[in-house]
């Protein structure tokens, strides 16, 4: 398996490749940016390792305590955090239950609110970046 400096050579070297394949697949130049910001971010910041002391978890300095629980819940490399498809699920709903919480307590009107402002489109090519960022870091907790 490799180790954090080795996760980030893989994303590193992969970064031109997705934004390559994004612009031969999607031929949008917002949602290629958005498909490869995304992939960044799951690369670096929100892949299966924050269920560990690793360096995604330390890369959210004083914001890494929200994922204690996260940890506490699930074992390293379970099929709830290393599972395509589904560690990144459990993920986004774990990062959204809080704030989702919060706008149903005060008003399910400004709940609506915020669901109608997020593009769907926009949202489901960030969801195909964060997919694509786990699932190369779970392929690659594999090979290596």
């Amino acid at each position: 398996m490799p180790n954090g400096r080795t996760h980030d050579a893989i994303s590193l070297i992969t970064i031109p490749i997705v934004i390559i394949s994004s612009y031969f697949i999607i031929e949008d130049l917002i949602l290629i940016f958005i498909v490869s910001l995304s992939y960044i971010f799951a690369s670096f910041m929100f892949n299966g390792d924050l269920d560990t002391n690793s360096k995604p978890f330390n890369r959210w300095y004083i914001l890494k305590m929200f994922w204690i629980p996260y940890q506490l819940m699930f074992y390293h490399r379970s099929y709830f955090t290393h599972g395509i498809v589904i560690g990144t699920m459990i993920r986004i709903i774990y990062v959204l239950i809080i704030p989702l919480l919060i706008l149903i307590s005060i008003d399910i009107k400004n709940l609506m609110i915020f669901i109608n402002v997020i593009s769907h489109e926009y949202f489901l090519y960030s969801l195909i970046g964060l997919e694509i960022g786990s699932t190369i870091h779970t392929i690659s907790d594999k090979l290596f």
